[in-house]
């Protein structure tokens, strides 16, 4: 059947929302968004720093469903509409068990369908850390990284240092560290700038402690590329500040898995699919989903 252009954008989209149960008893919000017809594949995707699910009712649910792709978005605990608290967590081992939650009952619901994750900016480190070790009952067939932040490089201002090392030694769970302020470095879509800044579910301060979990995931994950052999697919702006170039592109390289694309767009922000630039990324994301399906389906997976 022919599904139309890859960059087709339809308002005849269903939007549904799930609460589940994650393994420490807090539940989880799952955003869901549907096309008219039966899908033929998954897609999970796991939110960046202080976001939540619900933004890929913009950059993502118009134009994926369409094509036959169920998507998922869950908010990560302290995040969004989810309980936990908001800025601080003990461990990022906490948010792999977020993901299988969701995996698990995504796979209940289509057991039968590919099962592609996402991971957008801190949501990468996330992905590739639960892709290289993901239980046998909550496995993504395919891994999808846009963004990726496996070898960050942002600079922060001196205040930022002094007030991270006052708080690392007085009280390291406090949410005292403000993660917002500049955005214009990040974001090119203006219009995406005013969401963010006016969206009351943004956590905008994180604790000292999240800041060092996070980074000592980032660690982990740039160390995981030989347990990587799914087929990988990864997209990078050209003038993302966040990440250092060189050594993530080694990452992709490193990638056990012989079957990975790398999409480069050199103009492109650290938000690529809330850039001007992003329909291009949907377009090659979706061509790729639609061709490992199909290898999918070929090989009576």
């Amino acid at each position: 059947m022919d599904k139309g252009p890859l960059t087709f954008a339809s308002t005849d989209i269903s939007t549904r929302a799930y609460k589940l149960t994650n393994s420490h008893g807090q539940n989880l919000h799952l955003h869901g968004w549907f096309g008219a017809t039966r899908p033929d594949k998954i897609m999970v995707v796991i939110h960046g720093m202080g976001g939540h699910g619900g933004y890929y009712g913009d950059s993502l649910a118009p134009y994926l469903p369409p094509t036959g792709i169920a998507l998922y978005a869950p908010d990560l605990r302290g995040h969004g509409l989810s309980e936990g608290r908001r800025g601080d967590i003990e461990t990022f081992n906490h948010f792999q068990d977020d993901v299988a939650t969701v995996i698990r009952w995504v796979r209940d619901r289509h057991p039968d369908l590919p099962l592609f994750l996402l991971g957008e900016s801190m949501g990468t480190p996330i992905a590739i850390t639960y892709a290289a070790g993901a239980p046998a009952d909550a496995q993504p067939d395919f891994l999808a990284l846009v963004a990726c932040v496996v070898a960050p490089t942002v600079k922060p201002r001196l205040d930022e240092i002094f007030r991270t090392l006052y708080y690392l030694a007085r009280d390291r769970r406090r949410t005292v560290i403000p993660i917002t302020g500049r955005e214009e470095e990040g974001i090119r879509d203006l219009e995406f700038i005013k969401v963010l800044k006016a969206d009351e579910l943004f956590n905008r301060k994180v604790s000292v402690r999240f800041l060092s979990n996070m980074s000592l995931h980032m660690q982990r994950a740039s160390r995981l590329y030989l347990r990587l052999r799914l087929p990988v697919f990864m997209a990078q702006g050209g003038r993302d500040f966040t990440v250092r170039h060189p050594q993530t592109k080694a990452f992709f390289a490193r990638i056990a898995s012989t079957d990975k694309e790398l999409h480069y767009f050199p103009e492109a922000y650290h938000a690529l699919l809330n850039d001007p630039e992003a329909p291009q990324v949907r377009e090659r994301l979706l061509d790729w989903m639609e061709r490992k399906t199909g290898q999918f389906q070929a090989k009576g997976l």
